[in-house]
């Protein structure tokens, strides 16, 4: 990518520190983390790493001392008696029964797991990223271990397809901060100095973090007593009749964020965009929103009115986008729904994005607005 091609790109503009302080947003270990401990990360996002790396070495430390869990893995060999089941072609065709012996397919209890191999590779991955001496020690130490139990590496698990018994349960904590640190893997320029366009990330990179970090920030600072707050949630389109094969046709609508006011019924749909929030007419010299994300987000509102849900008739929707060279906060009633079209500002301090993030998100009728 060329020099003029990162410029104009949206995560060219923010600078790292910014981008720390989205990833800490993402994080389901920002949900673990106590008040004190997310207000000192988010006035100081640089940290993470290190905090990261604190919490990552006492959790392993704690697990070597319980014993790692185990799992059972698939294995393939040529034995002299069967085990398992009996692989039948590939005996037959190495003529394996003239010589007394047959292949078998058998499952082996082992530490060396896919679980255990993602938390291997994960001190490998610190010891890159860590400044402090004494934590480089400490990963050292695991890895060392690691190695002598003779289990591999990985960067890639899959928590969906794995089984957590109740002595597997006590992975999950530090699986997370696993994947958080997978996931912090960028260079550590000095904060807020150099931009990020010397991270290798595209906008569509920025478009998911940025989701997520809005889904992340709003689950912690929104309080679960008096806001419901929901992701990824497909919405149906209301049919009253239909033929055969339209559902083959008709396009899915899946919200990025729905945040819901019990106590004022009041409903807020989100939708983030990693893009400039107008467009510029070049027959009139003039700006405007776009129009195709203004009809995403009407389709949204309208499709989901019903009469025995207050709320879906007269929900807000919000177009949330990354300031780029100004800050936006407009709004229009259009047919009894309130449309907002909000910028968040992520060249500005760490601070001003918590205050005005929590403002936008926190936007009810029936109660102030939160901006401390």
């Amino acid at each position: 990518m060329s020099n003029k091609q990162k410029a104009n790109t949206t995560v060219a503009k923010i600078p790292i520190k910014n981008i720390w302080l989205l990833l800490l947003y993402a994080s389901g270990f920002y949900q673990t983390l106590g008040k004190q401990q997310r207000v000192q990360l988010e006035n100081n996002p640089e940290d993470l790493i290190k905090l990261t790396a604190e919490l990552y070495c006492e959790a392993a430390r704690k697990r070597f001392m319980r014993s790692l869990s185990c799992g059972y893995t698939q294995q393939t060999q040529i034995l002299n008696r069967v085990r398992g089941k009996i692989d039948i072609l590939a005996t037959v065709r190495q003529h394996l029964l003239e010589k007394g012996r047959i292949q078998c397919q058998f499952e082996v209890l082992t530490i060396d797991t896919p679980k255990n191999r993602y938390i291997h590779a994960a001190a490998h991955t610190l010891l890159r990223l860590v400044e402090d001496k004494e934590l480089k020690i400490r990963c050292q130490k695991i890895i060392s271990r690691f190695n002598t139990l003779k289990i591999g590496q990985s960067t890639h698990y899959d928590f969906r397809a794995d089984y957590f018994d109740r002595a597997g349960t006590q992975d999950r904590y530090l699986l997370t901060l696993c994947r958080l640190i997978f996931k912090l893997a960028i260079p550590t320029e000095q904060a807020g100095v150099q931009s990020a366009e010397q991270i290798k990330k595209t906008d569509t990179w920025l478009r998911r973090l940025f989701e997520k970090a809005t889904i992340g920030f709003a689950r912690v600072n929104l309080p679960a007593s008096s806001w419901e707050i929901s992701s990824g949630k497909r919405l149906f389109w209301q049919q009253e009749s239909a033929s055969n094969h339209i559902e083959d046709f008709l396009p899915n609508m899946q919200t990025d964020l729905i945040i819901e006011h019990s106590a004022c019924q009041h409903r807020m749909i989100i939708d983030t965009k990693c893009t400039s929030i107008i467009r510029q007419s070049s027959f009139y010299n003039n700006k405007k929103f776009k129009s195709e994300h203004i009809y995403q987000l009407y389709a949204y509102l309208r499709s989901q009115e019903n009469t025995t849900d207050a709320p879906s008739c007269h929900a807000t929707g919000m177009l949330l986008y990354p300031a780029i060279d100004e800050n936006i906060n407009e709004h229009v009633i259009i047919q009894n729904h309130i449309i907002r079209f909000s910028t968040i500002n992520l060249q500005e301090d760490s601070r001003l994005i918590r205050k005005n993030l929590l403002r936008l998100l926190s936007q009810c009728s029936c109660i102030p607005t939160n901006n401390t």
